[in-house]
């Protein structure tokens, strides 16, 4: 793995932690925060398979396959907690 493609697999990972804490937190709309986090983790993991020499095709079709799977796994995560915070809020408001 060269440098730059460690450096890029970084960034990716910070990206879907971003999407993560801004899913939970609701710093903005959770569509919003969905598709600009897929479209960014997959643009990263291209670059990422075309930074350790793969070919363009090759690196367009896992760097696809990898940022979408990573990305809705996160997103899946982030939506699941991010509801069941929701249901206990409602419910502390409604036991009152």
């Amino acid at each position: 793995m060269t440098v730059l493609s460690l450096v890029l697999f970084a960034v990716f990972a910070l990206i879907l932690a971003g999407m993560y804490i801004a899913i939970r937190r609701e710093w903005f709309k959770p569509g919003l925060i969905a598709g600009v986090g897929v479209a960014l983790s997959v643009v990263l993991m291209i670059t990422v398979s075309l930074a350790q020499g793969n070919q363009i095709l090759q690196a367009v079709v896992v760097g696809t396959l990898i940022g979408g799977l990573f990305s809705s796994a996160t997103l899946a995560v982030a939506w699941y907690f991010h509801r069941n915070e929701m249901r206990a809020r409602y419910a502390d408001e409604g036991g009152e």
